[in-house]
């Protein structure tokens, strides 16, 4: 069973090339259906049938979790047995048509006005080298529209302040994006001035690092945004 879940976790990342968060997300469905129905059903996930994948999804439901939560978890376990299938594993997989979750209402989300977007960006103080790597971050992700998982995986060497650009390696392609002036400003700042000092180890290639020293993590980047929401009073 470990040797048939390790095998889909590389496929995904070097078959699929899906994003860490996509690999995250389908590994912790697919690990925790499998400890749920060791312990609930006394059957292993290449045992199971639709009943048991059906039990468990209401399992999920009773917990309270979300039906776009649950969904996903059922869009994980699929695409896993679709590739037991495909290897050899299975001869068929136990979900069919018959299986879904509805998804619910799907919530558009709440967009900053002008007006927020420069309290958040004005949170940030100058004055330490925290509030410059965070001043750089948020003017970043504002110059770029870059997603956090982007925005913490750049390393130093993908940013250019003499041409002004910033390299983002996505899912599928790199680009070369051009800054602002505010954003290169900050940007420079945090680079010149304080980057250096904060690092755990002088070859750390990580652009924006937490206090450790080490590669800020989407948690770390989430609880920093939150700070700033509330220092703002958005």
């Amino acid at each position: 069973m470990l040797e048939l879940i390790n095998a889909y976790e590389n496929h995904l990342i070097k078959v699929k090339m899906a994003s860490n968060n996509t690999v995250a997300s389908y590994m912790r469905d697919i690990r925790q259906f499998s400890a749920w129905i060791h312990g609930h059903e006394s059957v292993s996930v290449l045992e199971a049938t639709q009943l048991n994948i059906g039990n468990y999804l209401d399992y999920l439901l009773q917990q309270g979790k979300s039906n776009a939560t649950v969904s996903r978890t059922l869009a994980s376990l699929k695409n896993f047995y679709a590739y037991a299938v495909s290897t050899g594993f299975l001869e068929q997989s136990p979900i069919t048509a018959e299986i879904h979750v509805e998804r619910g209402e799907k919530k558009l989300p709440n967009i900053l006005t002008g007006r927020e977007v420069e309290l958040l960006l004005a949170q940030p103080s100058s004055s330490d080298p925290k509030g410059l790597r965070d001043k750089a971050m948020l003017e970043l992700m504002y110059a770029t529209g870059m997603r956090v998982t982007e925005l913490i995986e750049l390393d130093v060497d993908d940013v250019n302040l003499e041409q002004g650009t910033v390299k983002c390696a996505g899912a599928k392609k790199t680009r070369t994006i051009p800054l602002y002036p505010a954003a290169l400003q900050a940007l420079g700042a945090y680079i010149d001035n304080v980057r250096a000092g904060m690092l755990a180890d002088p070859g750390e290639q990580a652009l924006f690092v937490n206090v450790g020293g080490v590669r800020m993590s989407r948690q770390g980047f989430w609880k920093i945004l939150k700070h700033y929401q509330a220092s703002a009073h958005i």
